[in-house]
C-alpha cells in the first residue's frame, strides 16, 4: 500500500484533508476551531473492508498531532487486515 496522500478540499468552509493510499480514502483531518489559542484538528478513519468495519478517531493539539494519529490508525488497520506494505516485502 503506498504513503498516506493528505489532499486539501478547496471548497469546503473550514480546513479539510481527506487522507489517501492508492485510490483508497483512508480518511479525513478537520479544522475544528483555527483559534491560536484553542487550535484543535479532528481525525478520523473508517474502513468497512472485510466482516467487521474498522473505525477509529479523536481529536489533537495540530494538523501534525492529528496525521500522527491517522497514520498510527493506518498504520494498525494495515496490520489487523494482515498487509504491509510493498517496499517493507521487498527490503
Amino acid at each position: 500500500m503506498a504513503a498516506l496522500v493528505y489532499t486539501r478540499l478547496q471548497d469546503h468552509p473550514r480546513e479539510t484533508y481527506f487522507a489517501t493510499s492508492g485510490a483508497l480514502i483512508v480518511g479525513r483531518i478537520d479544522c475544528i476551531s483555527a483559534e491560536a489559542a484553542s487550535e484543535q484538528w479532528g481525525w478520523g478513519m473508517s474502513l468497512d473492508i472485510g466482516a467487521q468495519p474498522f473505525r477509529r478517531g479523536g481529536v489533537a493539539a495540530s494538523r501534525a498531532d492529528a496525521a500522527a494519529c491517522l497514520s498510527d490508525a493506518w498504520e494498525q488497520w494495515k496490520v489487523w487486515a494482515g498487509l504491509r506494505d510493498i517496499d517493507a516485502i521487498e527490503g
